[in-house]
């Protein structure tokens, strides 16, 4: 975290060698969605991962008198929930266009719903069934995950759905998934602190 470089034509590359691996075809809801990826994908996953390194993990600070450690096992898991819930409630605003970090005001929709998908579904893949998730990003992913899901269950904003037996992301309100964001990190930064 604190000494972090994003070399930016290094993941261009690797983003684009993996163009066409079906992934995106197997894993992502519509057109919409693989449209919205492969012209934004790359540009806002670097920009979350800025927002997290540089601005997420400086983000709030522990009250007097309380320990770092307190959290135990649970502190890296939540403080990396804090740096990707703030680069994810910050990358959609409007000032991050204004700035010119962002050419369109929705290109954000592109990193939430690689986030949720990676969190819900995806990075599954890498664990042995039975097995716990351990290591604290993924832990951190999930737990915002499946946070969104069920809290926006109510609302429909988020949802894991079936088609041909398979199970998908579906983000109805881009908006309330925002607005989810930011209600969990103001937890977060409340145990943090």
């Amino acid at each position: 975290g604190s000494k972090s470089v994003t070399i930016e034509n290094i993941t261009f590359a690797y983003d684009r060698a993996a163009e066409g691996n079906g992934f995106n075809e197997e894993f992502m809801w519509s057109d919409t969605e693989r449209e919205k990826e492969n012209q934004y994908g790359s540009l806002t996953d670097n920009l979350h991962t800025d927002l997290h390194e540089c601005l997420g993990h400086g983000s709030g600070k522990l009250l007097p008198g309380v320990d770092g450690d307190a959290l135990k096992a649970y502190g890296s898991p939540l403080e990396e929930a804090r740096a990707d819930l703030f680069a994810l409630y910050y990358i959609a605003d409007p000032k991050i266009v204004e700035l010119g970090l962002l050419d369109d005001s929705t290109a954000y929709q592109a990193e939430y719903y690689r986030y949720v998908m990676n969190g819900a579904l995806t990075q599954l893949t890498r664990i042995q069934p039975g097995k716990d998730i351990e290591q604290a990003h993924m832990r951190n992913r999930a737990l915002i995950s499946n946070w969104v899901l069920e809290k926006g269950k109510a609302d429909n904003v988020v949802e894991l759905t079936q088609r041909d037996g398979k199970t998908y992301l579906v983000i109805n309100d881009y908006g309330k998934l925002r607005s989810l964001f930011g209600q969990l990190l103001a937890e977060v930064q409340r145990i943090k602190s």
